[in-house]
């Protein structure tokens, strides 16, 4: 038969078969006259035609396969069928559709989030040959900023990239927009005229920077992004050309960026480069540049490793004050994008797919069950002539339906709880929001889930076949309930390994449940509760550090908070406590060896105010904190914490040591050591404090801290009346509770313990489940012998501990089987653990008693079902 033939059948189905019934009917005429004319009589003669003929109906099947309209017509009848059968057991098809969309539907939403963050192409030309370029200190934990003058020295000695760009997101970080009489902070990032090109971007309006645009005297102008374009100004279109002042500044505007774009930083004005401050420029201690690379064609990460190692080995030669044993670290510009996620999410993504596996072992079983209680039936089908690719056609038609319908209901699952997962990972420290937000189903997680349920359909659509009965004549037999050894191995095989795998996710659950309840029990040297932060920037040229109105501009505004109701204290610092001050300073220790250059320890520095200890909570050890008249006098004197004391002024008085600043100058400055304070978990509180030094004074940024006795949230709207006294065009932003900030710092572990245990809970579930179905068939078809064994002697608790026995026995296996898997799944996660071991007796244990007392617990019905079979009934029934 021609293709066009075949194709057209499509469309004429019903004349088709009318067709082929005719076609089979003539031939059956045919052979009839044959037998008539050699003498049979008519009805020899029909009946003979007949049996030499065949099944009628099987030959209209083979001639079906053949055809393509009538193998889609008998496939849809299988459906049509497989539907009926469903429909008349809810309760089994509910259990593996409800089943499957716990699966699919976990497995959908976490891998939305794994592709969005980890596989998706970044919205960049050839994102993947771009890369970060951050210096490394021994001193310093990973690779941090660099400062300008090496990385004009990287652009112009490096030959492995294409291009080289610079960004900066301080000095400051935050400048106030007046806009349409009103103030607000917006967020600043200074960046190389080739910044944009080197990612390949396209302003939706204007255009980006250009090279005039990045030199000394050069026109101030600015570049907006899409958020700050609709937020600020209306998505009005004429914004081009338009000017806006910035820090008492003015700027053009020049261009709009696109929305959506995962930028290495987050800005809502860019500027040139060339606008950094001119110490910065010149500096080699000021640590201020993030750099990005394009890799040249035909050039590898590694051999621009090699090139930059080579630039910093002549750079630590030319300057071995600065830049001796520093180094070069070269990242991918994805993983500084998802920050800390990737690992979580790999072990999210790992710990899901085992529990779409348990769903799938779970529907397994209960079509093995299925298939025993349709087992005789499946032989009369074959006994009438259905061959076994015939009925493969109608098992699959049967757990197609099932799969779909929920990957259809697991798809929903999925939906409904990514809005929930994005708010999740937007507290996330160091993942970027326009990625997080990013995460939605879209087509390729679609067709991952489509493949999920045509794969598993398959999959099930095969196992009834394997269950089918090879001798008709023992499936046929009167009594006989379909009950083997071999069958019954395999349902509790299934139980076993559901177990097993059950035990895995339970146990790296109860391995991160058990990091993050340690982390959250850590003191982190300070009171969090009743803290307010906020943060000021004043802007330049009005306001420098440690002028006078600068610090009469905080010293009224602290006067008047602290008059205010319901506010105990108010402090100042440089930055939010809990993080990273980004200020860091060489020192020595006065009368200390002599150090080799470049050899001087790094210390943390702090400005703050003479209250901030007190409104922190820290306390006094040794000596006293600042006083006003430090403020005044502008006095040059140190405060340090424990962990300086312990590691730099071991075996000294603090009180009488000095510290030498500014020690590649040929006359540091020795700044006395005035007291001693308990420490504070700075850097985050899973890692131990580190040493730091606290300055009295202001800058133009501050964090304000304050000290409340009532909720702190209530006194936002004062803080603002108080700044407006005294400057009406100066903003507040940032405002936040310390408890906030503590629990944001925690986002990730939070986030990934409670997920895993919510998957720890649903395998759990699901392993019950299991369970219970295989241990209630199993006392079905064991109804004879338990009937016997009662009729013989045995009791209702000899029945009871009979069926326990055997879930005991399941459990343990499995239990024993997937105890080795989870070790070797908690090595892998190890870096996300805190103070916990990766074999944890305390998890192993709770793993292991949980199980076991799930497995009992399901088997409690099942057993209480046995215990209550009447003897003479079991044995009538047979």
């Amino acid at each position: 038969m021609s293709l066009l033939n075949r194709v057209s059948n499509l469309f004429r189905r019903a004349r088709l078969a009318q067709e082929i019934d005719d076609e089979l009917q003539s031939h059956i005429e045919m052979r009839m006259s044959d037998n008539l004319a050699s003498g049979m009589p008519p009805d020899q003669a029909r009946r003979d035609a007949l049996l030499r003929f065949g099944n009628p109906t099987l030959t209209k099947e083979r001639v079906a396969a053949s055809d393509a309209a009538l193998t889609l017509e008998s496939f849809w009848m299988d459906l049509r069928y497989a539907f009926r059968r469903l429909a008349k057991a809810p309760g089994f098809s509910i259990t593996a559709v409800l089943t499957l969309a716990l699966g699919i539907g976990a497995t959908t939403a976490i891998f939305s989030c794994a592709y969005a963050l980890l596989l998706r192409s970044l919205p960049f030309r050839q994102a993947d040959r771009i890369v970060t370029i951050n210096e490394t200190h021994p001193q310093v934990a990973g690779g941090g900023e660099v400062t300008f003058p090496d990385y004009t020295d990287w652009r112009s000695q490096q030959s492995s990239f294409e291009q080289m760009a610079g960004y900066s997101i301080v000095s400051p970080e935050t400048v106030s927009l007046v806009w349409d009489g009103h103030a607000e902070q917006v967020h600043r990032v200074l960046a190389s005229s080739n910044f944009f090109s080197l990612l390949g971007i396209t302003p939706s309006l204007g255009r980006t920077f250009v090279e005039q645009d990045d030199t000394p005297r050069a026109n101030h102008v600015a570049v907006i992004s899409a958020e700050a374009w609709q937020r600020y100004f209306g998505a009005d279109k004429s914004i081009i050309g338009r000017t806006v002042d910035l820090n008492d500044v003015s700027y053009i505007i020049v261009g709009v960026l696109p929305a959506g774009s995962a930028y290495p930083a987050t800005g809502d004005f860019w500027m040139p480069l060339s606008l950094m401050d001119k110490e910065s420029q010149a500096s080699r201690v000021w640590h201020t540049v993030n750099v990005l690379g394009r890799l040249k064609p035909g050039v590898d990460l590694g051999q621009a490793r090699a090139d930059m190692a080579t630039i910093s080995a002549r750079l630590s030669q030319s300057y071995p004050a600065t830049n001796r044993n520093v180094g070069v670290l070269l990242t991918p510009l994805r993983e500084q994008l998802v920050g800390s996620l990737r690992p979580a999410l790999l072990s999210l993504m790992g710990c899901v797919v085992l529990v779409l596996l348990i769903a799938c072992v779970n529907v397994a079983n209960l079509l093995l069950v299925r298939a025993s209680a349709h087992r005789r039936e499946t032989a009369v089908r074959q006994a009438l002539g259905a061959s076994r690719l015939r009925l493969l056609t109608q098992y699959l038609a049967e757990t197609l339906l099932l799969c779909l319908f929920g990957g259809l209901l697991g798809t929903m699952f999925a939906e409904l709880i990514l809005p929930l997962l994005r708010t999740a990972f937007a507290h996330v420290t160091g993942a970027d929001p326009s990625l997080v937000q990013s995460i939605r189903l879209d087509l390729p997680v679609l067709l991952v889930a489509l493949s999920v349920c045509l794969f598993t359909a398959i999959f099930f659509g095969l196992l009834p076949m394997f269950h089918s009965p090879r001798r008709l004549s023992e499936a046929l037999r009167s009594g006989d309930r379909g009950s083997s050894g071999t069958q019954s191995w395999r349902r509790g095989a299934l139980v076993s390994a559901e177990v097993a795998i059950a035990i895995v996710v339970l146990f790296l659950g109860s391995l991160l449940v058990r990091s993050f309840q340690k982390l959250i029990q850590i003191d982190p040297g300070f009171r969090t509760d009743h803290l307010l932060s906020l943060e000021i920037t004043l802007p330049q040229p009005r306001y420098q550090d440690q002028t006078t109105a600068t610090n009469h501009f905080y010293e009224a505004l602290i006067d008047k908070l602290q008059r205010s109701p319901g506010i105990t204290s108010v402090g100042t610092t440089n930055a939010v406590p809990l993080n990273a001050s980004h200020s860091m300073t060489r020192f020595l220790i006065a009368g200390a060896a002599p150090l080799a250059p470049g050899a001087f320890p790094f210390a943390q520095i702090r400005f703050v105010s003479p209250d901030f200890f007190r409104t922190m909570g820290l306390g006094l050890v040794q000596g006293r904190t600042f006083e006003q008249k430090d403020i005044e006098n502008n006095a040059s004197l140190f405060v340090v914490n424990q962990a300086f004391d312990e590691r730099y002024l071991s075996g000294r008085d603090p009180l009488t040591s000095s510290i030498l600043l500014g020690v590649l100058s040929p006359h540091p400055d020795k700044v006395p050591v005035i007291g001693v304070v308990s420490n504070a978990r700075d850097l985050g509180v899973e890692t131990d404090a580190e040493p730091e030094l606290y300055l009295p004074g202001f800058g133009t940024h501050a964090v304000i801290l304050l000290r409340t006795n009532i909720d702190p949230d209530s006194i936002a709207g004062d803080v603002r009346n108080a700044v407006r006294q005294l400057d009406p065009n100066q903003p507040i932003y940032h405002v936040q509770t310390i408890d906030e900030v503590l629990s944001d710092s925690l986002a990730r572990q939070k986030v990934t313990a409670v997920l895993l245990g919510i998957f720890a809970l649903l395998a759990l579930t699901l392993a019950s489940i299991g369970i219970y179905g295989v241990i209630a068939y199993s006392v079905e078809q064991r109804t004879r012998e338990i009937g016997v064994r009662m009729a013989v002697g045995a009791n209702r608790t000899n029945i009871v501990l009979l069926v326990l026995r055997e879930v005991t026995t399941l459990t343990a296996i499995g239990i024993l089987a997937g105890l080795a898997g989870a070790l070797v799944c908690a090595h892998f996660l190890s870096t996300l653990l805190y103070h916990v071991s990766n074999v944890d007796p305390l998890s192993i244990g709770a793993s292991v008693v949980t199980l076991l007392i799930v497995g009992m617990l399901a088997a409690v019905v099942p057993a209480a079902q046995a215990s209550t079979i009447n003897p003479t009934e079991a044995l009538r029934s047979e």
